[in-house]
Formats: C-alpha cells, structure tokens, sequence
C-alpha cells in the first residue's frame, strides 16, 4: 500500500510545547506551518495523533479554519486526518481528562488548577469540525507495528551500566510515553544525559505510529548522529533545503497554487520515490507562484532583441562566421546561448540540489529502483 499522508516528528505535543517556549508564539507557528505545507505537498494529507491535536500549543492556538487558512485549502479537502487509539476524538479527550497520570504539555493545561475557557473553547472547535465530517478520524487498531529502538544514543552507547539500566526498564516493551518517560526518569540520570535517551525512544514510537496507520514520516530537526531503524520496504530521501526554506516564507496563496501545480510530480513521487523525482516535486512547487515583473520582461526581452540582431549581423558572408579559428564565431555563439538557455530554471533546479542537513524522510512501504 502506498501511503498518501505523511506524520510530522515536530508536530508532537511535547516539541509543540517546546517550541513555543523557546521561540515564542509567532515564529514557533511559522516554523510549524512550513512543515505542515511541505508534508502537504510530498505526501497529500497530514496524519497527526489526537494527543498532538488536544495538548499541541500550534492547533490550540489556530483552530481549525486558522489552520486551513495558513495552509491555503479549503474544507471541500481539509489536508488533516486524526487517529487516536479511542473510537471517537471526544473520548479520547474526556479518558485524558480523567486520568491524572496523564503529562499534559501544554502549559496552561498543566499549571492550572481547572482547564482555562479559552483551551475549552479551542477543543470544542476541533470536536465540532470533526463530528460535523469536515475533518477525517480513524481509531487505530490493536495490533501493528513493533517499537524499533535501534543503537544507543550516542552520548551513551558506550555505556555498558546504562544500557543494563535500559533494557531493564524494558523501554521496548511500553507503548505510553509517560510510562516510558517515568522510567528514563527512573534511571538517575541528570537531566542533559536524559533528555537524549528520551528523544531516543519518542522518535521510535512516532515511527511505529506512523507504520501502523501507513503513513510517510518526516523530521525536519532531526540529530543526524542517531540513525532511525528503517524497514527493508520503506525508502528514505533527502529534502532540498530551499524547498523547506520556501514552504516556511510562502504565503497560503502561492501554497495553494502550488498544490494544484505539482499534482503529477507528487503521483510520480508515490510511484517510485527517487531524488530526482523529489526535486522535480520541488522544482514544479516553488516555480508555480513565479511573475515576471514588467521591467524584467522589458528588460529581458530589449536585451534578447539586441542580441539577436547583433547575432543576424555577424551572420553575413563579409564576417565569415563558421571557421573555429574566428572570433566573431564564438561571439555568435554566446550570443545565440544567451537568447535560447534559460538560465533563470537552471539556477533555480540547481539551489535544489542542496539538501536539508536535519531532514529525514522516509516514505512508507515504497520501494525504489534509482
């Protein structure tokens, strides 16, 4: 099965919550709503949990026509589908509710003694979106995938004691964050030599989560010092850094623009997922919202005219165009290159080629030939 949504390692609740301490509001939301338009783009839909709806600052914070809007489409296809492990969204909030175990990581929720009016009313719009059928939900099934923890971090792969310590704690064995992050916390360890064994394992379980609803994965901050346990069937590409740097700075006009644009490239994609046809993706999204100003083609075109009349003149017998050994030869030449190449596209296709130094993507259940 090819999968047509894609799950967003940022978009966890947690990272969510981080975010917004760190970078604020404004550019948290930003940085956020970049990586939801290119998951959008590369994939077709976005797969988000409900934990990472219900306790995630950014969907709190936008609802959901705020969220549609800075993605530039429209609830005739709203880009979002939420699962949960509970048969409906409303249930899977009022069990978080009641369970006092639960870590929620949303400050506002955490700190206060009751839920404040306005995270009341932002759940209520998620629920009502969704039960009115504007917005997809799918309860995950019992059975799927197996959580793949791979190496050590590296900070503690060396570590003979603390990899005991772990696989006492049977890390492997649970599939609730607060439980596993209550046995990391569990180990004594200080909270710098923490921090990576817990990143380790929520990185393992967004993988499984994504595997078991068959979805791509993506993480755009990824530590490219802890290799993730891809299956045999899965494919891994790279992302060009300016194709992240331009979903970021786009506005929701040239994302719809360029969602309807790439429509072939992105079935291609799916087809057979290799980096060129990454880049062709690409290359197709941020060239659709591109206007020439008037002046440019003004210019351009002035420019184009003068050499080519400049190209006719040598052309006549008297200048004897032809022999290599004739300068105005190579002259007829640049010219006659610089009327026809596009220079513009090649510059564009070959800022493409770098890629996004912490990016991981990995596409679910493909598998690819070149």
């Amino acid at each position: 099965m090819v999968a047509t949504r894609i799950l967003i390692a940022e978009l966890d609740s947690l990272a969510q919550a981080t975010r917004f301490a760190d970078r604020g509001a404004r550019a948290a939301t930003v940085e956020l709503t970049g990586m939801l338009r290119l998951g959008m783009l590369v994939s077709g839909d976005i797969l988000i949990t409900d934990a990472m709806l219900l306790d995630g600052a950014y969907f709190l914070s936008l609802g959901p026509e705020g969220l549609l809007r800075e993605l530039g489409a429209a609830y005739a296809h709203y880009p979002l589908t939420i699962t949960g492990t509970y048969a409906t969204l409303r249930e899977g909030l009022r069990a978080r509710r009641d369970d006092s175990s639960f870590l929620w990581s949303v400050p506002e929720i955490r700190s206060a003694s009751g839920v404040p009016a306005n995270i009341e009313a932002a759940w209520e719009e998620w629920l009502r979106a969704v039960e009115a059928g504007l917005i997809s939900y799918e309860q995950q099934s019992g059975a799927g995938s197996s959580l793949r923890l791979g190496g050590m971090p590296i900070e503690h792969r060396d570590d003979a004691d603390l990899a005991a310590a772990i696989a006492a704690a049977e890390l492997s064995e649970t599939r609730s964050r607060s439980v596993a992050f209550a046995r990391i916390d569990g180990l004594g360890l200080s909270e710098e030599d923490s921090a990576p064994v817990r990143a380790w394992w929520n990185t393992a379980y967004l993988r499984m989560i994504a595997e078991n609803v068959r979805a791509d994965w993506v993480s755009f901050e990824t530590d490219v010092r802890r290799p993730i346990v891809v299956r045999e069937q899965d494919v891994e590409l790279p992302i060009s850094a300016d194709f992240v740097d331009w979903a970021r700075r786009s506005t929701p006009a040239t994302i719809s623009l360029a969602w309807d644009a790439s429509r072939s490239q992105r079935l291609r994609l799916r087809e057979r997922p290799t980096w060129g046809r990454m880049r062709d993706l690409a290359f197709v999204a941020t060239q659709a919202g591109s206007v020439r100003t008037r002046r440019a083609v003004l210019t351009g075109s002035t420019a184009k005219v003068l050499i080519a009349i400049v190209v006719i003149v040598l052309a006549l017998p008297q200048w004897d165009i032809g022999a290599l050994d004739n300068p105005w030869t190579w002259v007829a030449f640049a010219g006659a290159l610089l009327t026809t190449v596009p220079f513009d596209s090649l510059l564009a296709l070959r800022s493409l080629l770098t890629r996004a130094p912490r990016a991981r993507f990995v596409l679910y259940g493909r598998s690819s030939d070149g």
